[in-house]
């Protein structure tokens, strides 16, 4: 894991999470987690968590040691880099975040027992549990992510390997060339989609097989090929009425993900010619968090047309 110079107000808010979720005993130097207090506790056992997670995931340079403190005390104030591994705008961005969690019900102000009724003493909700259960692995967990997307069933290695190289270039604050390496990864998949769905055509439906192949040929542009692939996807459909293809398709928005994959396309051939447009970290950002499900979709397709060629 490489260190991050910015955390964003999501990432921040993802490693809040992650750290109310957090069972193991290498994040504090007593070993304390919010489990073993029934999910409670105060703003200042959240926020020195927070900096022992920041250490243990390598998140960010360890310019202020791990440490520890009595359960449910008023704590350190925060200053950037003096009592948190944050700078003082990340330090902003824990604060909304904190107060965002509490706005959406993930937390409550109180705690139950001797600590107090309101802030900074909060309880961690019913819907607060669902939602730490459910973890988003974000780039700066490189191998939370990467073995997210290895789960995919007969995923491309070359997939694997594009989206590895644009984690390393993100966490190394090269967004630019991250967005090169997702672009790749989406050509990937878009050509294995029309390769496999063409030998799917052949033996399933042959009359659309030759009209498939001479349509692919007039344009070797990736968003024409998934274009055309999406086009003769709907005459099977029609033709075959196969409701195995159909039942895929619900799970997947036609309109949505060709303008996903196009803009995919369009900028990663941006970023790689000499310009003024410079994409932005979080931009980035967005693409991940979509890509990994992005991927298990089109690979339902793939290993679908595969299986019955």
């Amino acid at each position: 894991m490489t260190n991050m110079d910015k955390l964003s107000n999501l990432e921040i808010r993802n490693l809040l999470l992650e750290v109310l979720a957090y069972e193991g005993d290498d994040i504090d130097t007593e070993g304390k987690t919010f489990k073993m207090y029934g999910y409670q506790g105060s703003q200042s056992d959240l926020f020195r968590l927070l900096n022992g997670y920041l250490i243990k995931k390598n998140i960010k340079p360890e310019k202020v040691k791990m440490y520890g403190a009595a359960w449910g005390g008023e704590g350190r104030m925060l200053h950037e880099y003096q009592t948190i591994n944050l700078s003082k705008g990340e330090i902003l961005k824990l604060y909304q975040e904190f107060h965002r969690l509490l706005t959406q019900g993930v937390i409550a102000p109180g705690a139950y027992g001797n600590y107090g009724t309101s802030l900074p003493y909060f309880h961690v909700t019913e819907y607060g549990m669902e939602c730490i259960k459910k973890k988003d692995f974000l780039p700066y967990d490189q191998d939370g992510y990467l073995s997210k997307l290895k789960s995919i069933t007969d995923i491309n290695d070359w997939v694997v390997f594009y989206v590895t190289e644009a984690l390393k270039c993100f966490n190394a604050d090269c967004v630019n060339s991250s967005m090169i390496n997702i672009g790749l990864a989406g050509e990937v998949i878009i050509e294995e989609l029309a390769n496999s769905f063409e030998k799917f055509l052949l033996k399933n439906e042959a009359s659309l097989h030759s009209s498939f192949q001479t349509e692919l040929a007039k344009d070797w542009k990736i968003s024409f090929k998934y274009n055309t692939y999406l086009d003769f996807q709907g005459k099977y459909i029609k033709a075959t009425k196969d409701k195995d293809v159909k039942a895929l398709t619900v799970y997947l928005d036609k309109s949505s993900s060709s303008i996903y994959a196009t803009f995919t396309r369009l900028t990663r051939n941006t970023v790689t010619h000499p310009n003024d447009i410079i994409m932005d970290r979080t931009q980035v950002l967005m693409f991940f968090i979509t890509l990994v499900n992005y991927c298990e979709l089109q690979y339902n397709f793939i290993n679908h047309y595969k299986n019955n060629s």
